[in-house]
C-alpha cells in the first residue's frame, strides 16, 4: 500500500467517473484531462516488486517490496503504542483542526 486512505478513495471515485464519461463518449471533455492528471500523479509512488505464485487458473500475491510501502514495519508502529504525540499534542491538533469548522471562511459575498 503506497497511497493514503484519501488518495485511494479519490482515485477510486475518479476512476469510476472517468470510465463512465469515457463510455458516454465524453473523451474530449476537459474534465477528462483533469482526472488523468490526478490519476497520473497518484502513480508517482507506485513502484517496486510484486511477488506472486502462479497456480492453475489462479494466482496468489505473496508480498511486495517498495520504498514507499506504508505497511512496512519501518514506516510506523501499529497498536496501542504512542511515542509520537503527547496528550497535549493531540489536544492542540484537534483544537487547530476544528478552527476551520468553528470559523468557516467568508464566502458567497457575506462579510
Amino acid at each position: 500500500m503506497v497511497l493514503t486512505k484519501w488518495q485511494q478513495y479519490w482515485k477510486d471515485q475518479l476512476a469510476t467517473w472517468y470510465g463512465m464519461l469515457l463510455h458516454e463518449g465524453q473523451y474530449l471533455d476537459p474534465v477528462m484531462r483533469n482526472i488523468e492528471k490526478f490519476l497520473d500523479d497518484s502513480q508517482q509512488t507506485v513502484t517496486g516488486k510484486v511477488f506472486v505464485s502462479l497456480q492453475p487458473y489462479r494466482f496468489n500475491i505473496d508480498g511486495i517490496k517498495s520504498d514507499f510501502d506504508m505497511m512496512n514495519a519501518g514506516f510506523g508502529q501499529y497498536g496501542e503504542m504512542n511515542e509520537g504525540w503527547s496528550a497535549d499534542d493531540v489536544k492542540g491538533f484537534t483544537k487547530n483542526s476544528g478552527k476551520s469548522v468553528e470559523n468557516p471562511p467568508l464566502c458567497a459575498g457575506k462579510k
